[in-house]
């Protein structure tokens, strides 16, 4: 397992190949790239949650955790199973019923 701890990123944090991985940014962090990655846990501060984003590829196992309004650690997944289908010609993709 490795813990990766930093205060702020101008652009993004990159994971690449990694596994059992946490990854926590005590200030904000516009994006955070997730690739080849099985297990991780990306923790977010209160300011990080209306501006962070996250693009992953080939990688499972994938966690947000945030403070909520009370101060409770709330949890959830970043979706790694997703529906694509033709609508109107144009191919779409939803995010697979597991996860609703």
């Amino acid at each position: 397992k490795c813990g990766v701890v930093f205060d702020a990123a101008i652009s993004a944090c990159e994971v690449v190949n990694c596994k059992s991985v946490q990854v926590q940014a005590t200030n904000v962090c516009p994006s955070f790239s997730i690739d080849k990655t099985d297990g991780i846990v990306v923790y977010l501060t209160n300011e990080a949650i209306a501006t962070s984003s996250f693009v992953t590829s080939k990688s499972s196992e994938m966690n947000v955790s945030w403070p909520d309004d009370k101060g409770e650690i709330k949890e959830a997944p970043i979706p790694e199973q997703f529906m694509h289908k033709f609508v109107n010609g144009k191919m779409t993709s939803q995010v697979s019923d597991l996860y609703h």
